[in-house]
């Protein structure tokens, strides 16, 4: 019967030079009954950039909340981003559905001064360039 043992040679080397002399018999030792093969570790890869090994950040994932969603004009909505993963710097924009500028705030406030039903769009984007959106309903009545 043959045996494979997967160890690097640091560590097969000296289990070679003892084992022969296990048995505890303290006479000459017996020809071994089976063989013994030693087979080199596989290398492993680590990615090193300035000193510091890299790691791979979670994918950007964005949800957009607003309170309240609906209520009587003029209505005064408190926008919240929600972000998971990503590289910092992040990015934020909010449009608010009514012809308004834009916000590059996380978590803006804004007023809709008219009666009707609006889709606020949040767009965050991270320093390498990856991206998420999401949206909100709001009615204002």
């Amino acid at each position: 019967m043959t045996r494979v043992l997967a160890a690097s040679a640091t560590l097969a080397l000296p289990l070679l030079l003892v084992l022969p002399g296990c048995g505890g018999g303290g006479g000459p030792s017996e020809a071994p009954q089976s063989t013994t093969t030693v087979a080199p570790a596989k290398p492993t890869t680590t990615t090193v950039a300035a000193g510091k090994a890299e790691e791979e950040a979670a994918p950007l994932l964005a949800w957009a909340d607003g309170t309240p969603e609906d209520g009587p004009a003029p209505l005064t909505v408190e926008f919240k981003a929600d972000v998971e993963g990503g590289t910092p710097p992040l990015k934020y924009t909010w449009k608010f559905g009514d012809g308004t500028p834009d916000s590059n705030e996380a978590n803006p406030k804004h007023t809709y001064a008219k009666a009707g039903k609006y889709r606020a769009d949040l767009s965050v984007s991270d320093s390498p360039g990856d991206s998420d959106t999401d949206y909100i309903e709001i009615e204002v009545r």
